[in-house]
């Protein structure tokens, strides 16, 4: 019998550092494929190696990841995000060899009006089955997520033996001077509401983060425990060992909130308390409390 997917081509985008905003478009191609794909035509993800995906920790093994020359002899037809729907339907319906598509997308969201630009940095597309197909990229990597693990059960034990999931949260604390009122009373929130008073701090100064908080914590209403950022794939890995936790307090750093808010989004837990700012443009429907 005859193979019915006639043509197979690639699709690609461009990608900066932060994991957050990477699950945001790989969520945003699965969607694509999803919905654009048929029998006459198959698309694959791709990506140059030097586009900062992580191939060799988070993503490993998962993604067809090419050198320069190979990915720069692929024809690519660079197009800007707002047209992209058009040239895939143009395929499909006039039934002409497809194009492989290479996404250019700078969008940034506006500070000032606080509304997004993008279509890729939003969750209003993103259904039950593709965070659950994003959950299974982020947790592909079995080395990474037993390192996770071993940090995240010796968070528990740092509180105590009978310490459960139900009564520690995790504080996305980044380097930020504008922010402290915001984690003061996000904090508050966990203690007064949620009665959480056992706090894991994620930070990228933890100098920094210590002058910080012991300012808010004044009255020792707070356990601080601070994960350390050392060692191999140290941010992969914490990026998924904030996902472990049941409770969470999003930073305030709008360029890196895609991080806790995404690993927010794919824990699995139902009942979760989840806190943002309300600087932060993008939320997802598991937030409990803006501040």
């Amino acid at each position: 019998m005859e193979n019915s997917v006639h043509y197979k081509c690639y699709i690609s985008i461009d990608n900066d550092k932060k994991i957050g905003n990477q699950l945001f478009k790989l969520a945003y191609l699965i969607n694509i494929l999803k919905s654009k794909n048929n029998k006459y035509i198959k698309r694959k993800i791709v990506f140059n190696k030097d586009n900062n995906i992580y191939y060799k920790s988070l993503f490993k093994g998962l993604f067809n990841i090419l050198d320069n020359n190979k990915y720069n002899n692929i024809k690519f037809h660079k197009i800007d995000i707002d047209d992209i729907n058009n040239i895939i339907d143009i395929d499909i319906i006039n039934y002409v060899e497809p194009l492989n598509i290479e996404i250019n997308h700078d969008t940034k969201i506006s500070e000032s009006d606080k509304t997004s630009t993008s279509k890729i940095y939003t969750y209003a597309n993103i259904d039950e089955n593709i965070r659950n197909k994003i959950t299974e990229l982020v947790y592909s990597n079995e080395d990474l997520m037993y390192s996770a693990y071993y940090k995240y059960r010796d968070m528990l034990n740092y509180f105590g033996n009978n310490t459960c999931d139900d009564d520690v949260a995790i504080i996305h604390i980044l380097k930020d001077n504008d922010g402290v009122d915001y984690y003061n009373n996000a904090l508050s929130i966990m203690k007064d509401g949620y009665k959480i008073k056992n706090i894991a701090v994620m930070t990228d100064d933890i100098n920094w983060a210590k002058i910080v908080l012991n300012d808010i914590n004044t009255s020792n209403d707070y356990n601080f425990y601070y994960i350390t950022n050392e060692g191999k794939y140290t941010y992969e890995i914490n990026f998924i060992l904030m996902s472990m936790f049941k409770n969470t307090i999003i930073t305030n750093n709008i360029e890196y909130s895609s991080d806790s808010l995404w690993s927010s989004y794919i824990s699995f837990y139902h009942d979760k308390k989840i806190i943002v700012s309300s600087n932060i443009v993008e939320i997802h429907k598991y937030i409990t409390d803006i501040v």
